[in-house]
């Protein structure tokens, strides 16, 4: 299975705020789709194709630790920070999340000290 390492710390999408004028996103996850513009393509590389065919997705997350909490792991739902990278690759490393058939996904802490990131690991579902 084909695995990414994107040096991204994970965020959960947040609802976006709606306007006269559309709707768009505020805070951290703003700043995480920015940041996503520059690093997937360098991760993906230049001429990578995304995938079209049925996929199953494996997906970690590694939250930067804050410098004091009590909790054993992020507190962020899951399927939130799903969202937010299946959204900033779509087009990237698959056309459209749509053909996503299956998900497994773990969060937790990083390392003490190390900054966030999240693995993506691709295979083909029909297989």
């Amino acid at each position: 299975m084909p695995e990414w390492r994107f040096p991204l710390n994970p965020v959960a999408a947040s609802r976006p705020r709606v306007s006269r004028h559309g709707a768009y996103y505020t805070g951290p996850y703003k700043k995480f789709r920015e940041e996503c513009i520059e690093v997937v393509p360098f991760v993906l590389g230049d001429y990578f194709d995304p995938y079209e065919c049925p996929l199953r997705v494996d997906a970690e997350f590694f939250v930067k630790r804050p410098k004091t909490t009590k909790l054993d792991m992020p507190r962020a739902d899951i399927d939130n920070f799903l969202k937010a990278v299946f959204d900033v690759l779509n087009k990237k490393l698959w056309i459209d999340d749509t053909i996503i058939r299956s998900v497994y996904a773990t969060k937790q802490w990083a390392a003490e000290g190390e900054d966030g990131y999240f693995i993506i690991g691709v295979d083909n579902a029909v297989s």
